[in-house]
């Protein structure tokens, strides 16, 4: 009997169109960095809106929050494979709204999203915590809170923005990187990558700390 397994097949990441090895790898980095970069904005916007202050969140000097980027990576890795591409008509038949559908519900999704987006903030809050005595983020103020690395609030957080980045966005931001010419991606890639390992370097010897940063 033949067996199949619930793990998506790694050469097939980015649907029929691009499917090498090669592909999905650049396509999971550019989510990874995708994600970091949109995690470093909303944080950075929250504060804004509520001190009217700019502040670096992270652990890094630079623009990402790679907890947001592995979370981006692993919920597309999860369900990207269950998804089909439908189209819906508005009241006006002349034009059409384009979702994304999958097999689980978006419930599910919401729901999956948020338990795997909690158990991930408080794996790095905790490691963090304990190897480097640095905490970037205490939710002990919140309801339902965990030691103050994680509430109830966050998880909605996590479900929301995962339920919408499966649903909805994840196959807007595949076909805007596929459109790029492949030399480009390559060299995007690469330049990010070099950052970023500089970025890790720096912060390993100096973290980013400092009043509102850290707690």
């Amino acid at each position: 009997m033949k067996r199949h397994s619930n793990l998506p097949d790694f050469s097939k990441l980015c649907a029929p169109e691009q499917n090498s090895i090669q592909d999905a790898v650049s396509l999971l980095i550019h989510f990874f960095f995708l994600g970091s970069f949109w995690g470093f904005l909303w944080e950075t916007l929250i504060f804004i809106a509520k001190d009217n202050t700019f502040r670096n969140r992270g652990f890094f000097y630079g623009p990402w929050l790679p907890v947001y980027g592995i979370g981006a990576v692993v919920f597309y890795c999860l369900f990207h494979s269950s998804r089909e591409t439908i189209s819906i008509r508005s009241l006006h038949k002349s034009n059409r709204l384009f979702l994304f559908k999958t097999k689980y519900h978006p419930l599910t999704i919401f729901i999956k999203t948020a338990l795997l987006g909690t158990a991930l903030e408080l794996v790095i809050g905790w490691f963090l915590d304990i190897f480097f005595d640095l905490r970037y983020w205490d939710y002990s103020s919140y309801p339902f809170n965990f030691h103050g690395y994680i509430c109830l609030l966050s998880a909605v957080g996590f479900g929301v923005a995962g339920m919408l980045w499966i649903c909805v966005f994840s196959e807007i931001f595949r076909k805007l990187w596929f459109s790029l010419p492949p030399g480009f991606r390559r060299g995007f890639n690469s330049v990010l990558i070099l950052l970023f390992l500089a970025d890790c370097a720096a912060a390993l010897i100096f973290p980013n700390t400092g009043h509102g940063i850290t707690f």
